[in-house]
């Protein structure tokens, strides 16, 4: 269990930096967590992807993240296969653990995440995480002083994102009471600059963060 908490907490640490839009400082953040990584870049060929139009959101969201060494966690070679050839992967050494942790990013998006990086991480070839960040979509009308008022400690993290509408990032990682999730809204109608994040953890609502938000 210390083990699988010791994953929990990297693999959060980074993705939370990717959840408020900064996908480098994320593989910096898990490095600094870590004993040892290793990035590598590779250039994309049109025939690598298998999505022909980019990743949609809802192949995002067919990836099912779960603990190390859980069934129902999709492998690493379905979400290739999904999404093609990663743009970036970084391996990353933890202290504690025998195996490699693995995050991939890919930038092949379609409208649905427009302009959005999407990163998965995996851990004995199975995922343990996933989120995307910076995806430009139509400014937000439903995020309104009322609406937010009407969002309290304990919603769902599905019941938000159907008062809210798709956020413009996300990061989702583990399961059960050692899973955590972090959506943030930064394209807000009629409020240039501000920002909302939600955190949750086992997909309930903990932490609400408003920035220039009036």
């Amino acid at each position: 269990m210390k083990k699988i908490t010791t994953l929990t907490a990297v693999l959060l640490a980074g993705l939370t930096l990717t959840a408020c839009g900064s996908t480098s400082s994320s593989s910096s953040s898990s490095s600094k967590a870590s004993t040892s990584s290793k990035t590598s870049t590779n250039k994309r060929s049109s025939s690598s992807a298998k999505t022909t139009t980019g990743i949609s959101l809802a192949n995002y969201k067919q990836i099912q993240v779960a603990l190390p060494n859980n069934g129902t966690a999709t492998t690493e070679t379905k979400v290739k296969e999904m999404f093609g050839k990663p743009d970036q992967s970084t391996k990353t050494s933890i202290s504690g653990l025998d195996k490699e942790a693995t995050q991939y990013t890919w930038t092949n998006v379609d409208q649905s995440l427009s302009g959005a990086t999407v990163t998965a991480s995996f851990y004995g070839g199975k995922a343990v995480a996933k989120g995307y960040s910076n995806a430009s979509l139509t400014p937000n009308d439903k995020l309104t002083t009322a609406t937010l008022n009407g969002i309290k400690e304990g919603d769902t993290l599905s019941s938000v994102e159907a008062k809210l509408g798709t956020p413009n990032a996300e990061s989702i990682s583990g399961s059960g009471v050692l899973s955590a999730q972090i959506i943030n809204y930064t394209s807000i109608k009629g409020k240039s600059g501000a920002s909302v994040s939600f955190t949750f953890t086992h997909n309930r609502l903990v932490t609400t963060t408003k920035t220039s938000f009036n």
